[in-house]
């Protein structure tokens, strides 16, 4: 009678971990055009799986708004998707205060909820749901959403399983989610990785267009085939490179790569130099579509002769571990690049396991290294056991080991055998007389999830060992590719800024401010621009994120400081004089310091009236740390500066912070004013922060005004103060007074 409910449960443990599989190799599988149709079928499978109606991904943008960007519905279920956007995640429904503090929400029963959750209920009983569920999707302690299911038809109550299964499939998802929008990153600086192709010394690249045309011929491929880029250009693939007997071949593998997909794998090939040398290169192939629709197809070839000759070398050398018998490092590396090379043609992952024995040294100083030595062979006999066939185990030095697992699908493959490589570890071992025991802490990375060379998995295993250590030891610990990612392209890209900075390739660009009703000249506002050597002119939206909250925040808007300053010096020589304002970091304005700073600069330059500067802080910046920012403020305004509050309606002022702020000026923000002429809502907003200015004797000034008829509905409103593409682009300092002399007087809004 017991074993019944075991059975039970054990079927549905099985089923369960068929079902995490099937939705791993599903997400794991597809590539990314099809990754929003495959979470959709996955959700598809997890709502019958748990028997609910509706199951649904939201995803958080701008840490508080929620879009329903994902839904499966049962047949007779209204779906939801297309109104459930733009949710604010307000602090008022214990929902989105639950979610937000990364917590699962489970209401069995909406109709029995609490009176505090009136609101709450009053919205879910509308869209007719009786039951949910709802677990956060976080990645590095960020909240990126959260992951739900409904009950419609009838209520239902779900147990801690169902919550476990909803955040590990969270997880799959927000991994996958991630990975795509890391490769929107990527594929922004492929500008800067065409440089390095170019000039990279020792690696050749060559671009061909459809055709098998050269249109791309570094200086390693001058090298390497010896051919000038002169000589290259224009040129067919076969005709230069292609040994005669195999440019048949060459001409059908590519044509039906552009015309069918069937992709040429990465591989070594026999190549001709132009003298008619045969070449061994390591070569690898990307096609790629150009943003006019054309086939482009770009080889990376390496010579292989340095290599064959290190092979030679290594031929005469033992492969195997003296002591162990297992494979070392060298026959490991060789194992680790063929199971790379079939993970790509078979599309599968090869995970790296780095080993490492927790209290071997101990056994060592106890009993000497002779007994040491017994004890680790026996022990990786038993570790070697637990291995598959196809997999590797190798001793790579003291009480170090290295596993590869390959021919896996999904992370789960592996479980099971990196959980038999711990009990193999922790086996006791009995050598004379003494029952040995030791455990192990393994590190994890999983190719080409994390997609760098064999060194590098090496090293990142090693990583993640290391953290298994710290986390308690006897235990597995997966390496956080997404964060390293992440963390070497912020790198690159303030390197880049500080050598931007450096050489002087920052400028500054001025957009008039301007009296729309009487067309009278009000100002500039200054706006950094970067004139970068390959990209060209950038916008801050393309550097000006990746420096928040780092120190090179603070030298770019002190460099801006300085620059305007001394620009608006060069303008009162010449008999003109502008009103400038200048955008003020949330990092700058929280310097304990920042006041007297300024108070420096502006004693460096007596003549520019101190009246006619304005600093624009953002509301969030304000905001965010009023007790510290309004008495810098405060300094800031007793120095004879005037002080804005810009984007002003996209934050969350109150009228109390609204009052309590040293502030002259309100800077409507240009979401409002871009769709205030269809949108309602936009046009309220816009009506009540003129309200508010007039209450508290404010100035207002609307950006975004594109159009004259954006001018005429603001002048209506009451708004004379205005800035946008309408009225004039941002342009370099000596095209300002011109413009007012010449070009202002011809505008008409009105």
């Amino acid at each position: 009678m017991d074993s019944v409910p075991s059975d039970l449960l054990l079927y549905q443990r099985f089923e369960q971990e068929r079902l995490i599989s099937r939705i791993s190799s599903a997400i794991v599988r597809c590539n990314y055009e099809q990754l929003d149709e495959q979470i959709e079928m996955c959700l598809h499978w997890l709502a019958e799986f748990v028997d609910s109606d509706r199951s649904y991904l939201f995803m958080i943008r701008d840490e508080m708004i929620a879009d329903n960007t994902h839904e499966w519905c049962a047949a007779g279920v209204s779906p939801q998707k297309m109104y459930l956007q733009n949710l604010h995640l307000g602090a008022e429904f214990p929902f989105a205060h639950q979610i937000r503090h990364h917590q699962v929400v489970n209401y069995p029963n909406i109709a029995a909820l609490p009176e505090c959750c009136a609101g709450e209920r009053t919205l879910l009983t509308q869209q007719g749901i009786q039951s949910l569920i709802a677990v956060p999707m976080v990645s590095n302690k960020r909240l990126l959403g959260f992951i739900g299911i409904d009950a419609v038809l009838k209520p239902r109550q779900w147990n801690e399983n169902v919550c476990h299964l909803l955040r590990l499939v969270g997880e799959m998802f927000t991994q996958a989610l991630e990975h795509k929008r890391t490769e929107t990153l990527l594929k922004a600086s492929e500008a800067r990785l065409r440089y390095v192709f170019e000039t990279i010394p020792t690696i050749a690249v060559q671009g061909y267009d459809a055709e098998r045309r050269v249109f791309l011929w570094n200086q390693a491929s001058e090298v390497l085939y010896g051919y000038t880029r002169e000589e290259a250009l224009g040129r067919p693939l076969e005709d230069l490179i292609v040994p005669e007997q195999d440019r048949e071949y060459v001409v059908e593998a590519i044509t039906a790569w552009i015309e069918q997909g069937a992709e040429i794998p990465a591989a070594e090939l026999t190549l001709q130099h132009k003298d008619g040398r045969l070449l061994n290169v390591f070569s690898s192939h990307v096609m790629h579509t150009s943003l006019v629709g054309e086939k482009e197809l770009y080889c990376v070839d390496v010579d292989l002769t340095p290599l064959k000759q290190a092979q030679k070398e290594l031929e005469k050398r033992a492969h195997f571990d003296a002591l162990t018998g297992l494979p070392n490092r060298i026959l490991l590396s060789d194992r680790l690049n063929q199971m790379i090379s079939s993970s790509r043609r078979l599309e599968q992952l090869v995970a790296v396991a780095y080993l490492d024995l927790d209290g071997f040294k101990q056994i060592n100083d106890l009993y000497g290294h002779t007994l040491g030595d017994r004890f680790l062979c026996e022990l990786a006999k038993l570790m070697k056991h637990v291995l598959r066939e196809e997999d590797t185990l190798a001793r790579i030095g003291g009480d170090e080991f290295v596993a590869i697992l390959g021919g896996l699908n999904s992370l789960i493959d592996c479980e099971p055998v990196l959980k038999r490589l711990l009990v193999a570890a922790s086996t006791p071992i009995q050598l004379e007389g003494l029952n040995l025991r030791v455990s192990a802490s393994i590190g994890v990375t999983l190719y080409p999830l994390d997609d760098v060379d064999p060194d590098q998995l090496l090293r990142h295993a090693d990583q993640a060992m290391y953290q298994a250590k710290q986390a308690g030891k006897d235990r597995y610990q997966l390496f956080d590719i997404q964060l390293e990612a992440e963390i070497r392209q912020k790198q690159q890209s303030l390197r880049e800024i500080t050598q931007g900075l450096d050489a002087s390739e920052f400028v500054l660009f001025y957009q008039p401010k301007i009296n729309m009703q009487t067309c009278a000249f009000e100002g500039a506002e200054a706006l950094i621009r970067w004139q970068h050597p390959e990209r060209g002119l950038l916008s801050p939206a393309a550097f000006l994120p990746v420096t928040e909250g780092h120190q090179l925040e603070l030298r770019l808007g002190a460099w801006v400081l300085r620059q305007a300053l001394a620009q608006m010096q060069a303008w009162h020589d010449m008999g003109f004089d502008c009103p400038l304002s200048i955008n003020i970091s949330a990092q700058q304005i929280q310097h304990p310091e920042f006041a007297q700073a300024l108070k420096t600069l502006l004693d460096t330059y007596p003549e520019v009236p101190k009246q006619m500067l304005q600093l624009e802080i953002l509301e969030t910046s304000a905001l965010a740390d009023i007790e510290s920012v309004t008495p810098i403020l405060q300094q800031c305004r007793a120095l004879g500066v005037s002080l804005a509050l810009d984007d002003f309606g996209t934050g969350y002022s109150s009228l109390a912070y609204l009052k309590r702020l040293p502030i002259d000026c309100l800077k409507i923000d240009q979401s409002f004013v871009r769709d205030m002429l269809q949108d309602s809502d936009d046009l309220s907003i816009i009506q009540g922060i003129l309200s508010l200015a007039r209450a508290f004797h404010l100035h207002v000034i609307a950006e975004g005004v594109e159009t004259a008829a954006h001018g005429r509905q603001l002048l209506q409103l009451g708004c004379h103060l205005g800035q946008g593409y309408g009225i004039a682009r941002p342009m370099p300092a000596d095209q300002l007074s011109a413009w007012v002399h010449n070009d202002l007087p011809n505008l008409c809004l009105t």
